[in-house]
């Protein structure tokens, strides 16, 4: 009996050892180590081989396990090594096209052997789903303590409805030299650790105890000799953890657990989001672990001595230091970030770098020195950046701490190095605001400044996101194109240039250096999305005057082209500020996508764009958008391809400007009053060899003509071609005499084909065409007379009581008066207010105890008082049927025009104490506008009221003011003054 139950047994242990994996990876798994403590670190603590005694494996068949017949399945494995005979043997496990649900990728955990199984794992187009590694405590796909080569590729891991908290949890125990490849995984669900993490134990400075030898066995640091990830997609959130924090003494980091070298490329995450890799070798605890942000397409590299940080030819470098030392020095200058870095980069006068950013960010400053004295001259600086972000959140909490990110200056030297700077493709961003600094740039020596497809982010504080101040370098060239500005890009403004030195007419104290000279500015292309209020514009030209007074100075008289900007401000115009005038009346605001041209003897004033293009066939250059100046002109240079031919340079025909071509062959496109499109066309050369009179182009030339304006097309042509003849007479003028003539003198017929246009066949010679245009003798139209019989027109109020009655801010007294000489009452003044607002809804009673609601008035004066433009007596009355008083009546508009600060004084006026302490403001704001003039004997005379007639005229001045564009009157208006 006792043999049959014995044979009974043998031939069922047999079965079981022949039986399919699957059924292996159902069956109950190694039990945990009685007594061991669990960690984070031992994701497979709870797995060991059972029994007290070494065993021998069970006999499978010849040579599996072996690199030529490996393993093809887990209970395989780990039925091989769940005794002691294969310790310190390669063994290899290779599976492919399989898919693990919970618990069945358990591989027996041999960790604490002294001489583990070296494991040769390789899993090819596999799919976990859920816990595979089937560790309630620390859940995973799988725990790897002693893999000497891990290769995985194709593989899907899911981590399940419930997560998981690691994912590829490898944790190198006892095994030295071990590589790691995992190439093309998808890696989904949430990791509440990491999706990988890679990590050698067992270091000098390695102190934890859960992962050292059992018994007396000899501690053996692991080492990995290399470890590629590459190719793989990860979910939004995922991490690949590097080394582990706090396994030193006292849980201090201990560097030896991430001290190898790793790859990381071509990683990317779910929605557009970045792949962080944690430096837990770094750190002592979580919340100080650094970390690394890899967005798709970006390669991370580590060696033993740490991460490489950039890369000068072919050698890369763990410290920035060392590899800017070397950029200065070598060959081409050339430095490029490979990571992220934390640094003040600091240049010396006479210095080449480039700096390729590769999509990085430089968490720091970049400042470039200055030299002076009579051979500076000699060591301008060269400073290259591309595709880099120069961010001043250097502990990256979100909390600017650097003020001027990117400086070079020396406001005190007579001669000094200029900086020839290059910006492409970069980010300027998060500068530390305050009551000086808080730029992105702040350079006093530039020489040649060129900028552009940049973005300047919160950068300018209550200055300037680029702020321009040059002293004493000469001739500076200043290129700024296609470059945003967002967020708080400057109080005072986006940008600002000045010519700065002694003597540029400033006073200022703070500059003792030469003077400097621009020889040209140029923005275009630009978007100003600044979403500070601008005291200044979105680009300040020159300084003001520091001691206060109005004469203005030259810091700002330069040559300047100013086109094609644009914003999202909700008025669409930009404000080009001509600080140096010192006179607000002088700036300039204009709407998108126009040009603003100066050349320097002048100020800036609104110009013109020509767009260039050109045909197939050739090119013309410049091409795009050119600004131009009123009336101005530009050349262009028109070249054929090979096989072709200049067919004709034309511009349109709604612009008064023509096309003339120059004795050198090229073109210039003149008297540009409106923008404009001048196109060139080609045509294809003959293929015959030889030449005909018929391919011979000649010469269409037109005489200059008074009042019109007379284009053809084409302006060269061969015989027989049809050449168009466009005239426009100006306004006022009509088209008299229309010819054509042969070089003989002989006329050539015309065919009127309406609307301006005249066609001609082309003779075998060049012609001329001229044009005669005459007045068109209409009868003079009179002009409407105002239908007030009281005012007549030499009176010198005529012109402002026919503006607001025109308008409608005043209307008569009757169908034929105007009364002039009436004083106006507060009732009126509130009217007139209204009026000029649009006559906006009115909303309930203010309260005034005289103001009925039926009154005409009512809604007028309820609405002036809800915006704060009137007030009551102290009695609670309003007093609309009181006369206004000139000091009233300034009070009232300079509420409503927003409370600007006072521009004027009233020192010149004899009865200046007269003035009441509320209105001191308003009336020397109104002086200053020139809305309040003094009457005889020098007096402002406050107290005194106003007519009807001086009413009409201030209103008129008002409205033509420069405050009109002020905020407050543009929150309020719906009026439009023109």
């Amino acid at each position: 009996m006792e043999k049959r139950i014995l044979s009974v047994c043998l031939t069922a242990c047999m079965l079981l050892t022949l039986m399919p994996s699957a059924f292996a990876a159902d069956a109950e798994q190694p039990l945990p180590i009685a007594g061991m403590e669990q960690t984070e670190e031992t994701s497979a603590d709870a797995r060991t081989e059972p029994g007290d005694e070494p065993q021998e494996p069970v006999p499978t068949e010849e040579g599996k396990g072996t690199q030529e017949e490996p393993f093809t399945t887990v209970a395989a494995y780990n039925e091989a090594v769940k005794g002691d005979a294969l310790d310190g043997k390669d063994v290899y496990l290779t599976i492919s096209r399989t898919e693990f649900k919970e618990g069945q990728f358990a591989l027996t955990n041999v960790q604490t052997r002294p001489n583990p199984p070296r494991l040769h794992l390789t899993l090819t187009d596999c799919t976990f789903t859920g816990n595979t590694a089937g560790d309630k405590t620390n859940s995973s796909f799988m725990y790897l303590p002693n893999c000497q080569s891990l290769v995985i590729k194709g593989c899907t891991f899911n981590a399940g409805e419930d997560g998981l908290k690691y994912g590829i949890n490898w944790n190198l125990c006892g095994i030295q030299g071990s590589t790691v490849e995992i190439r093309g995984c998808t890696f989904t669900g949430s990791y509440k650790k990491n999706a990988i993490k890679l990590n050698q134990r067992n270091g000098e400075d390695d102190a934890a105890e859960d992962v050292k030898p059992s018994g007396d066995g000899e501690v053996k640091p692991a080492t990995i000799a290399s470890a590629v990830v590459a190719d793989c997609t990860f979910s939004e959130g995922a991490k690949i953890q590097l080394g582990s924090q706090g396994k030193g003494e006292n849980n201090a980091a201990a560097p030896s657990t991430g001290a190898f070298p790793v790859t990381i490329s071509n990683v990317k995450a779910e929605n557009g989001s970045e792949v962080a890799v944690e430096l837990a070798y770094q750190a002592a605890k979580d919340a100080d672990i650094p970390t690394i942000t890899l967005a798709s397409g970006d390669t991370f590299e580590k060696t033993e001595e740490g991460v490489l940080v950039a890369q000068v030819g072919e050698t890369k470098y763990t410290s920035i230091d060392e590899a800017l030392t070397a950029a200065l020095s070598a060959e081409d200058h050339t430095l490029t970030l490979l990571q992220d870095v934390t640094k003040d980069i600091s240049i010396a006068a006479g210095s080449t770098l480039t700096i390729e950013g590769n999509g990085k960010t430089l968490y720091g400053t970049v400042n470039c020195s200055v030299a002076s004295g009579d051979d500076a001259n000699q060591t301008n600086t060269n400073l290259t950046l591309n595709n880099l972000t120069v961010d001043g959140d250097t502990n990256r909490d979100g909390t600017a701490d650097k003020s001027i990110l990117i400086t070079s200056q020396n406001q005190s030297a007579t001669v000094v190095s200029g900086l020839n700077l290059t910006m492409t493709n970069c980010t300027v961003q998060n500068s530390k605001a305050g009551v000086s600094g808080g730029q992105g740039l702040y350079l006093t020596n530039v020489k040649n400044l060129t900028i552009d497809d940049c973005t300047f982010t919160n950068c300018g504080g209550i200055n300037y996101a680029i702020d321009l101040n040059l002293v004493a370098v000469q001739d500076a060239v200043i290129s700024i194109t296609n470059t945003r500005f967002e967020g708080n890009c400057g109080a005072s403004g986006p940008i600002k240039v000045a010519e700065r030195g002694t003597g540029d007419g400033t006073e200022a104290d703070d500059i003792t250096g030469a003077r400097a000279s621009v020889k040209s500015l140029t923005i275009s292309g630009c978007t100003f999305n600044n979403s500070n209020p601008i005291l200044g514009g979105d680009i300040v030209l020159g300084v003001t005057t520091k001691t206060g007074e109005k004469d203005g100075n030259d810091t700002g008289s330069f040559p300047v082209t100013i086109a094609d900007n644009k914003t999202t401000k909700e008025d669409k115009q930009l404000k080009i500020k001509l600080a140096y005038t010192d006179d607000s009346a002088r700036d300039i605001t204009t709407d998108i996508g126009s040009a603003v041209v100066g050349d320097g003897t002048t100020d800036p004033a609104q110009g013109f764009t020509i767009t260039a293009t050109a045909g197939e066939g050739g090119a013309i250059t410049p091409s795009g958008k050119v600004a131009v100046a009123k009336g101005g002109s530009q050349t262009f240079t028109v070249t054929a391809d090979s096989g072709y031919s200049i067919s004709d340079v034309t511009v349109d025909d709604s612009t008064a400007a023509d096309v003339v071509q120059n004795d050198n062959g090229t073109y210039t496109v003149q008297n540009v009053t409106k923008d404009c499109t001048v196109h060139a066309t080609f045509s294809k050369n003959s293929s015959s060899g030889g030449s005909s009179s018929s391919s011979t182009r000649y010469t269409v030339s037109v005489e200059d003509t008074d009042n019109g304006s007379v284009k053809v097309s084409p302006t060269r042509a061969s015989r027989g071609t049809t050449v168009t003849i466009t005239v426009k007479p100006d306004e006022g003028y009509e088209l008299d005499k229309l010819t054509v003539t042969g070089k003989d003198g002989d006329s050539i017929k015309l065919t009127d084909k309406g609307d301006g246009k005249y066609t001609f066949k082309m003779p075998a010679s060049k012609v001329e065409v001229e044009a005669v245009f005459t007045v068109i003798e209409t009868e003079p139209e009179q002009p409407e007379s105002l239908p007030f019989t009281d005012v007549s027109s030499g009176e010198w109020y005529y012109d402002a009581v026919a503006y607001v009655y025109e308008k409608g801010l005043m209307d008569g007294t009757s169908a034929v008066t105007f009364d002039p000489g009436a004083v106006l009452t507060r009732a009126m003044t509130a009217q007139v207010l209204w009026n000029l607002a649009g006559s906006p809804a009115a909303p309930g009673g203010a309260g005034f105890t005289d103001v009925a609601a039926d009154a005409w008035y009512a809604g007028a004066v309820n609405w002036a008082a809800a915006q704060g433009i009137v007030a009551g007596y102290d009695t609670g009355a309003f007093g609309p049927e009181d006369a206004v008083t000139r000091e009233q009546l300034a009070a009232m508009l300079y509420r409503y025009a927003g409370t600007p600060e006072p521009t004027g004084g009233l020192d010149g006026f004899a009865d200046k104490d007269a003035a009441s302490g509320y209105a001191a403001d308003a009336l020397c704001w109104a002086v200053g506008e020139g809305l309040l003039t003094g009457k005889d004997g020098g007096r402002l005379d406050p107290a005194g009221t106003a007519t009807r007639a001086e009413v009409a005229v201030i209103l008129m001045r008002f409205c033509h003011g420069t405050h009109k564009t002020k905020l407050g009157y543009l929150e309020r208006g719906g009026f439009i003054c023109n």
